[in-house]
């Protein structure tokens, strides 16, 4: 017996998909699916809601949907953190989990719609990944969603999905294998570690809008035809010629963006090592639009040294015949999330599945869904008012059973009054809170704006760190490392966008080594040391010169005497003065 129908809308940065699923006689079945490209400036998060609903508009015209609907978050409209607690009773461990999250969230809990869900049990602690969202970003979300006959039952982050279908995919003799699934999209990575006891999940601040902005800016045209160029070259929609510019810096482009996926990932990777007490995964399984890039497979197979497969989740889905031809071949790279969902909804108990999160605003959703009924309340009492109108003209004794009935109708208007009246106080209290909250954050907007640039000096840390990796510098260490905001006429604005500009001073030692038996005399070892110390200068300024974010070496000093020792010691002392540059 085929159980009820499930409506699944991914709302991504770049597109919006919509899958209706159905379980029937043991078997999930896709009965419809439609994508629709969103045609707004992908940098700009506040064009992206009105640019999802005319989306949306077109899938519900061409695929009939309406009613009760799931929602697939991005990543990028949600607050996450992960925590470990003690394992503890159900009961409890909300309460437990609330605490921690006080602590870590950068707003009051009672200001966010949250939930959680355990990502690893070892039965000693429970590894939490929690979610939240404002109340005003999901609340505006539904009421668009309502006004377009759509009624939200659940709102769920994106990153937490894919474990589903790949759990349900594999199958149990897979139950005890080490696996990274990768999903590649528009604005992040997310890295999924799978292994027997649960996941771990790790985001990466970098996705194919990274790749869209290089040709962006290296082509000089907008971002919206660097996209359309992008896309239509890997999906070989195009053909470019070997003389084309525009063929270089598509390649110069994805050989950047490989390089530096690739180099995320191996941190992580060592990350997780750690974590996992010397565990790694066996195999990474690609998923994403994203991963459509030419030779990402290749290229992870010869920087990661494992084996690397493209995930396909719908190995255990069967096609409905409403499903286009067409859009097939795309389905395996944009329908992971959604599979991941519909099977938490059919078969979460018998694959004991982590309950999926919910980020619904109830109380606005109430509000909307009196709203919504107030024109039918309207029309019904105009109707029961006229029923009786036949038997006015037909008998007069009724009359007095008719202004009995007009009596009640009277007093059901006046309780309907009532009851709007109450809603319009609640609702102007609504709007006192909102306008508090709005208040509030805008005087939290300066520590806003210092959140948004800690991840430059998280980059620029895992940077520096390659020097101390690097063969031709080594046995050096580093003494100071001050960033900060670098306040000059340099700041420019170029095609309306601001270019901001950090100053970074590093300052350490290195350890110059030579073979004092092969080099005896002293002149001779005194040449050698002054000679190594030169070639390491060297290496170190155009390792510094190679990092992305640094526009120019403002100064730099080396002393081998006074902070540096170098012919009794055998060390140097440098300073570096850089000049950083961000958008």
């Amino acid at each position: 017996m085929a159980q009820k129908e499930e409506i699944i809308i991914n709302c991504g940065n770049s597109h919006v998909s919509a899958n209706v699923f159905v379980f029937s006689d043991n078997q999930l079945i896709l009965k419809a699916s439609g994508l629709e490209t969103l045609h707004h400036d992908l940098t700009s998060e506040e064009m992206w809601l009105d640019s999802l609903v005319d989306g949306l508009a077109k899938l519900i015209a061409k695929l009939s949907i309406k009613g009760d609907v799931r929602f697939i978050f991005p990543g990028n409209l949600l607050l996450t953190k992960t925590i470990r607690v003690p394992h503890v009773d159900k009961e409890k461990q909300r309460k437990i989990v609330a605490f921690e999250l006080s602590q870590k969230m950068p707003f009051p809990l009672s200001d966010l719609i949250w939930d959680y869900q355990i990502i690893d049990d070892d039965g000693v602690e429970d590894e939490v990944l929690a979610f939240a969202v404002k109340p005003e970003v999901a609340e505006n979300f539904c009421e668009k969603m309502v006004n377009l006959g759509l009624i939200p039952i659940q709102i769920t982050p994106a990153q937490v999905l894919d474990y589903n279908a790949i759990k349900g995919s594999l199958g149990e003799e897979n139950d005890n294998s080490e696996i990274l699934a990768i999903n590649i999209g528009a604005k992040s990575t997310n890295l999924l570690f799978i292994n027997p006891s649960g996941f771990l999940i790790r985001t990466l601040s970098i996705g194919g809008n990274s790749l869209t902005q290089n040709i962006s800016d290296s082509l000089g045209i907008s971002f919206e035809k660097a996209e359309n160029l992008k896309k239509s070259y890997y999906s070989q929609e195009i053909a470019l010629a070997e003389d084309d510019p525009s063929l270089n810096v598509i390649q110069n482009g994805s050989s950047q963006f490989l390089a530096r996926a690739s180099q995320e990932i191996t941190r992580s990777i060592v990350t997780y090592k750690r974590l996992k007490k010397g565990k790694l995964p066996q195999k990474i399984l690609l998923t994403g639009r994203g991963v459509l890039l030419s030779n990402l497979a290749q290229y992870l197979i010869e920087s990661q040294q494992l084996q690397v497969e493209y995930f396909d989740p719908l190995k255990s889905v069967q096609f409905g015949k409403n499903v286009p031809d067409e859009i097939k071949p795309l389905l395996p790279f944009m329908i992971s999330e959604a599979v991941g969902l519909a099977r938490s909804v059919y078969l979460g108990s018998s694959e004991n599945l982590p309950t999926t999160i919910n980020l619904l605003p109830y109380s606005k959703l109430k509000s909307l869904g009196f709203k919504q009924k107030l024109p039918v309340l309207t029309v019904a009492l105009l109707i029961l008012s006229l029923l009786p109108l036949p038997f006015y003209l037909k008998n007069n004794e009724t009359l007095s059973d008719l202004k009995i009935v007009r009596d009640k109708l009277k007093k059901q208007v006046i309780d309907t009054e009532e009851e709007i009246n109450g809603l319009i106080i609640l609702q102007n209290k609504l709007l006192f809170s909102q306008q508090l909250i709005s208040h509030v954050s805008d005087m939290h907007s300066p520590f806003h704006n210092k959140l948004d640039t800690c991840w430059l000096s998280q980059e620029i840390i895992n940077y520096i760190q390659g020097i101390l990796e690097s063969e031709d510098i080594g046995d050096i260490w580093l003494d100071t490392f001050d960033l900060s905001l670098f306040d000059s006429p340099k700041s420019t604005v170029i095609k309306n966008e601001t270019h901001q500009y950090y100053q970074l001073v590093i300052s350490g030692r290195y350890l110059v080594r030579v073979n004092e038996e092969a080099d005896a005399d002293a002149g001779n070892l005194q040449d050698s040391l002054i000679e190594m110390d030169r070639i390491k200068k060297e290496s170190l300024t155009a390792y510094l010169e190679k990092i992305p974010y640094i526009k120019e070496i403002s100064r730099k000093t080396f002393s081998i005497e006074g902070k540096g020792d170098l012919f009794k010691r055998k060390f140097s002392h440098f300073e570096y003065e850089l000049l950083l540059q961000i958008k």
